[in-house]
C-alpha cells in the first residue's frame, strides 16, 4: 500500500507519534497534523491515501471537518478513520453519519491494530 502517506489529525504529539512510528514500521508513509486547521491546508496542497482523524481535538472542528471531506471526496476515493475517545452512541452514529470509514475507539485498539485497520479500509475502499 505505497503511495501517498496518511493524513494523521491528533492533537496529542505523544500519541501521535507513536502511531506514526508504527505506520512508518508497517512501511506507510504518514504526515501528522495536530490541528484542524493545518489539515485543512494539508489536504488542500496534496490528496492523502487516507484520513485518520481525531474528532474529540480540543480544537473542536473535528466532525465538521470530516463533513468538509465527504462534501469534496468519496469514501473511495478517500477513506478516513475516526480514531477517538469520543465513544457515546451520540457521537460513533454521527461520525458514521457525516462518511467515516471506520470509527475506532482509542484504548479499545493497540497502535498496531489500528494500522491494520487503516490499512484494510483502504484496500476495501480502493476496490
Amino acid at each position: 500500500m505505497k503511495g501517498a502517506p496518511i493524513l494523521l489529525v491528533e492533537a496529542d504529539p505523544f500519541y501521535a507519534g507513536i502511531l506514526a512510528s508504527k505506520f512508518e514500521q508497517e512501511h506507510l508513509d504518514v504526515v501528522v497534523s495536530e490541528t484542524v486547521s493545518s489539515a485543512k491546508k494539508i489536504l488542500a496542497r496534496h490528496l492523502p491515501s487516507a484520513v485518520v482523524l481525531d474528532v474529540g481535538m480540543e480544537e473542536g472542528g473535528g466532525f465538521e471537518f470530516l463533513a468538509d471531506v465527504r462534501g469534496t471526496y468519496a469514501k473511495e476515493i478517500l477513506p478516513v478513520c475516526v480514531l477517538t475517545e469520543l465513544g457515546d452512541r451520540e457521537a460513533i452514529q454521527k461520525g458514521l453519519m457525516l462518511g467515516a470509514n471506520a470509527y475506532l475507539l482509542k484504548g479499545h485498539f493497540v497502535p498496531i491494530e489500528v494500522v491494520r485497520k487503516v490499512k484494510q479500509v483502504v484496500s476495501l475502499a480502493r476496490r
